[in-house]
């Protein structure tokens, strides 16, 4: 089951890199046929539009993926199971539970019980189902191993060490095992940006590390316990999606949960950056493409003026003489609209008006004068 969990990640990690952009592109599809009309011209590669629409449906489909991924490694978590589910208790159970669980278990699963299979041969899945409650029993009734499970995983109680008999024992071996994971995953985290991911949420990635290592030190030196109201949203998603979601998260399976969702954002964030970075041919053919929309849109404006021109000439279709009529008075209206528009003749008129108006004044007051007298 731990190796269907690892090839589950690992298609999931792969995933990332093909399935956004194929369920974008059939999105944006089904987008324009259902909001396009019958006729109207869809967006194209290179416009605008088309980059905008893309650029939302694009986030829509992240943000989905990475759901996905959330509730796919909870589900990991439920599959490969933990002591606690195995025995039927929860991990507020005190030890007289633990003991009486082990015990109705003991009875079904023991190898003097249950020998041999169907077919004689013995019933090896039996045994090992034994060894494992056994070794469940044996680390839940140890508060040192109880308290290195919580934290670091079935790994380290599974292999018997004599030298780990205390919790400082067993922190110190857990840190010397995680000390190199960190090591290699900042390492991998530096190459990756420096060759592959963009610069664009650098800082997060780097926060996402020391924020798992934070973590880590936080469950290592607090008993920890989950908030009241983490309860309430827990019965909710049982109630929502059951089946799928494990019944309670350990230290060490929130900490699994987080790493694989801190590279779940890495990729997230890194295909939310924005093109920057573009090649020159890329720049190229979106340049292309804006210059054939641009023409098109010119020559399809042309075609309707030369419509709308022919139109109004319909009338005189076939009458030469009314037609070279109409021919004289357009040169001449158009010879009188830039005479008219001319700078001098603009500056000539204003001045004759500007002389009439003082004209008109000096008459009027000419007149009162003489009423008056």
């Amino acid at each position: 089951m731990a190796g269907d969990g690892a090839l589950a990640g690992i298609f999931a990690y792969v995933g990332w890199a093909f399935l956004p952009n194929l369920a974008t592109s059939l999105l944006q599809g089904l987008f324009y046929s259902l909001t396009t009309r019958a006729g109207s011209p869809r967006p194209q590669q290179g416009q605008p539009l088309y980059a905008y629409h893309r650029r939302r449906i694009h986030i829509f489909v992240l943000s989905l993926y990475l759901l996905y991924t959330l509730v796919q490694t909870l589900y990991d978590i439920r599959i490969a199971g933990d002591f606690y589910t195995a025995l039927g208790v929860n991990p507020n159970s005190p030890d007289r539970e633990v003991k009486a669980k082990f015990r109705r278990l003991a009875a079904r699963f023991h190898p003097d019980k249950v020998r041999t299979s169907n077919d004689g041969t013995p019933n090896t899945d039996a045994e090992a189902a034994f060894v494992h409650l056994k070794l469940a029993q044996d680390t839940l009734l140890d508060p040192a191993k109880r308290f290195a499970y919580d934290r670091f995983g079935p790994a380290i109680v599974r292999v018997q060490r004599p030298g780990l008999k205390t919790i400082r024992d067993y922190v110190y071996a857990g840190l010397r095992s995680l000390a190199p994971e960190y090591a290699k995953g900042a390492l991998m985290l530096v190459v990756l940006n420096y060759f592959w991911l963009p610069k664009w949420g650098q800082f997060w990635r780097y926060l996402a590390i020391a924020g798992l290592a934070f973590l880590e030190l936080y469950f290592l030196t607090h008993d920890w316990t989950a908030p009241e109201p983490s309860f309430y949203v827990t019965a909710l998603a049982h109630w929502l999606i059951p089946g799928v979601l494990p019944p309670h998260l350990l230290p060490f399976q929130i900490l699994a949960l987080a790493r694989r969702m801190s590279i779940s954002l890495n990729i997230f964030i890194s295909q939310l950056a924005p093109h920057a970075a573009r090649s020159s041919v890329e720049q190229d053919q979106q340049l292309q493409a804006q210059i054939l929309h641009l023409n098109q849109t010119a020559a399809r404006l042309d075609a309707e003026a030369s419509g709308v021109l022919g139109l109004g000439l319909a009338p005189f279709k076939g009458e030469k003489e009314h037609i070279d009529a109409l021919r004289k008075g357009m040169k001449e209206g158009m010879v009188t609209s830039a005479i008219r528009s001319s700078p001098e003749v603009r500056e000539a008129v204003a001045k004759v008006l500007a002389r009439r108006e003082k004209e008109i004044i000096g008459s009027a007051r000419v007149d009162g004068i003489d009423r008056v007298n």
